[in-house]
């Protein structure tokens, strides 16, 4: 049973670090196309965002190891 919970907690951050990952690179081009077309205010909000996804996605990637490494305790 504590396997079958590990493994939808280990599938659901890995899903989520992905998503994250998919945002930040979208988010990356946007800042670019904004920054050649001269938009250096909106380019400098949308790098923030892109900060602070960051930021979670290395608590996601933190907690993950976290889970993995108590995943490999049970075994």
């Amino acid at each position: 049973m504590m396997t079958e919970y590990s493994h939808m907690i280990h599938e659901g951050l890995e899903v989520s670090i992905n998503a994250l990952v998919q945002s930040i690179n979208g988010l990356m081009n946007r800042e670019q196309n904004l920054r050649e077309n001269g938009l250096s205010d909106k380019a400098e909000r949308v790098h923030a965002t892109i900060e602070r996804l960051y930021v979670l996605r290395n608590e996601l990637i933190l907690i993950f190891n976290e889970q993995k490494k108590e995943r490999t305790d049970f075994v």
